[in-house]
């Protein structure tokens, strides 16, 4: 089983291709990137969240510079979902999109993951303001600057909970399926049932207030477990997060090596040094508890060893590092870099799996979050079946 794992973070790497004549091609291969902060930082935004046979999802590039070497292809066989490896079967794939993605809810709340929900509350970015923004990223992708109201975002995550049709969704083989009726396709309707509620933004002035302002709005319509991502802040600010409803959280500090952060996280790298990172993740573990406190940190913007060594430092905090594959984005200053060696991503893969065991994490108990969605790390994969 653990070829499954190696597939995962093949794709993650790698990214997929879709025959453009295919008749589902632009439900899968958008136009240009979604604006407005929904295609993120440039990593869960800008792919699709294909749900694996094995059941967990993977976010997949689909639009990218990179793709054209992909060895991988998504296509409907036989009314069937397959992802295939040079032409070969290599496992079985479908794609949901849900109802409400449809709706003009869709501003303010999309589908991560397989049941996750997830908000951007602003796609402005202090760092990209000052022309010093992180090489990758595509957050300010579109032009306008948006701010969302907070009031608006817990209505639209209240008005998904309580519908379930605005959470139904079909398998992307079944909805092109020629041969099923609607009387069948409505038996075959799945209904999302959302977990956990993910909070991103650009790095933004007084961000934490930002934060807690939404927070506490979503807390007088919803129990879902929030997560947010966020720079670090000061042990006050941490209470009135954790005060407010805040269940998880991230520091991502995305590349670890110092050279290399001064030239891929310049406003970052210049406003915080990984050992304040570090400092807010031991902080904030003693806070919100055992795996409950992440960080993401990027597969192919550093030599190797600087990657695993920052995986490390970051266990020792008692956070859970979360390496994942860096992905090229069309209008990013790294459009042409290059996505990293699948070989070197297993490599740190390995190690973080040692690592993980050694300070005696479980990203299986997070709450809320990237570590409890799985879609841009193969981390359940790695936990149940090695690599």
């Amino acid at each position: 089983m653990e070829n499954i794992t190696k597939l995962k973070i093949g794709l993650l790497c790698r990214g997929i291709n879709v025959n453009p004549h295919e008749k589902y091609f632009r439900e899968i291969v958008p136009e240009k990137y979604a604006a407005g902060g929904k295609s993120r930082a440039g990593v869960a935004g800008s792919g699709k969240s294909f749900i694996l046979e094995h059941g967990e999802p993977c976010n997949i590039g689909v639009l990218q510079p990179f793709l054209q070497e992909s060895p991988y292809e998504f296509k409907i066989i036989d009314n069937k979902g397959w992802i295939l490896k040079d032409g070969e079967k290599a496992i079985k794939a479908t794609l949901r999109e849900p109802q409400w993605h449809q709706t003009s809810l869709s501003n303010e709340i999309q589908l991560h993951g397989k049941d996750s929900l997830a908000t951007a509350l602003s796609n402005y970015c202090i760092y990209k303001k000052q022309g010093e923004g992180c090489k990758f990223c595509i957050i300010d992708v579109g032009g306008d600057v948006v701010f969302r109201d907070p009031l608006k975002i817990a209505r639209s995550i209240e008005t998904i909970e309580k519908n379930p049709d605005l959470r139904a969704s079909l398998n992307i083989e079944d909805k092109y399926n020629p041969n099923l009726q609607a009387e069948e396709l409505f038996k075959r309707k799945k209904f999302i049932e959302p977990r956990d509620i993910n909070i991103n933004a650009g790095a933004l002035k007084n961000a934490a207030e930002i934060y807690g302002t939404t927070i506490s709005k979503i807390r007088e319509v919803s129990k879902l477990p929030v997560f947010i991502e966020i720079g670090p802040v000061t042990k006050n600010e941490m209470e009135t997060l954790y005060s407010a409803g805040t269940n998880a959280l991230s520091f991502n500090m995305e590349v670890y090596d110092k050279n290399a952060r001064l030239n891929v996280i310049p406003g970052k790298a210049k406003q915080n040094s990984p050992d304040v990172y570090l400092k807010a993740m031991r902080n904030a573990s003693d806070l919100f508890g055992e795996n409950q406190v992440t960080s993401w940190i990027l597969i192919g913007l550093e030599p190797v060893e600087k990657t695993i060594e920052g995986i490390k430092r970051i266990a020792e905090t008692g956070a859970i590092p979360l390496p994942k594959p860096f992905r090229p984005l069309y209008g990013a200053d790294y459009e042409r870099r290059n996505p990293p060696r699948v070989e070197d991503a297993i490599l740190i893969y390995r190690e973080w799996l040692d690592t993980i065991k050694e300070y005696g994490l479980n990203p299986l108990k997070a709450k809320a979050g990237c570590a409890r969605c799985n879609a841009c790390f193969p981390l359940r994969e790695l936990l149940k079946y090695g690599v």
